[in-house]
């Protein structure tokens, strides 16, 4: 039987593009927060064995979550970048909770919309360098100029991915690659990268279009109709 895999959140943001009076991950969405939205998805499964939350320290906003005291949901104090929460998370999985080896998913706290069809996909996907949740461009791609809001080029779209989350990296391997590209200055924008940098391919496994990152203001009105849509189409 497969091993139950652990989700790992990183919630220790700031989100700033948002331009609100609160991280953004504690916004609500359709009178719950965003985070515990995406929580939420998770906590049912019976493919998965627990949540880790990264968030910052002394947070104001935590304790009135509604996982808070879950008994599936550990929560740890994140880092400054996002790689340094995985990181801590990872230490913490492996360190006191599981030292096993075993397969990890790592979830944007600000994807509250992650289906269920879309989290089986990547739970029963098996790849030996691991997997992400991402959507095929659809739209032309323009690559800019140097430092200059010009167009330099035209890309293929046909090789152009968006990423997503989750991902799901075995957990030791997913920690050391973060921990190489630290080491070496390498900026990394997701764990997908880190696996890059140390020369994995992960599988690109087709996501939704409804996956999406909250990160601008009108990302939050675009999140609230989708979810009204949804929870109306599943009545």
């Amino acid at each position: 039987m497969t091993k139950p895999l652990w989700v790992l959140i990183p919630a220790a943001g700031v989100g700033q593009r948002m331009q609100a009076n609160c991280p953004k991950q504690y916004l609500s969405l359709a009178g719950k927060t965003i985070l515990d939205r995406s929580i939420a998805v998770f906590i049912t499964h019976p493919r998965i064995a627990g949540v880790l939350v990264g968030v910052s320290e002394n947070d104001p906003y935590w304790p009135d979550s509604a996982w808070h005291d879950h008994g599936c949901v550990h929560s740890f104090v994140g880092g400054k970048e996002r790689s340094d929460t995985v990181q801590k998370g990872l230490r913490y999985l492996l360190g006191t909770i599981d030292g096993e080896e075993q397969e990890v998913l790592v979830h944007d706290a600000a994807r509250p919309l992650l289906s269920q069809t879309a989290l089986n996909r990547i739970i029963n996907h098996h790849s030996a360098q691991g997997a992400l949740l991402a959507m095929p461009a659809k739209d032309t791609i323009k690559l800019q100029m140097s430092d200059l809001p010009l167009v330099d080029a035209t890309l293929d779209r046909n090789a152009i991915w968006l990423a997503q989350t989750p991902q799901k990296f075995p957990a030791h391997a997913l920690l050391e690659a973060l921990e190489k590209a630290q080491a070496q200055g390498i900026s990394v924008t997701d764990e997908c990268s880190a696996m890059e940098f140390i020369g994995w391919h992960p599988d690109l496994v087709v996501g939704e279009s409804s996956n999406i990152k909250i990160t601008l203001p009108e990302d939050l009105l675009i999140a609230e109709a989708l979810f009204s849509y949804l929870s109306h189409s599943n009545c």
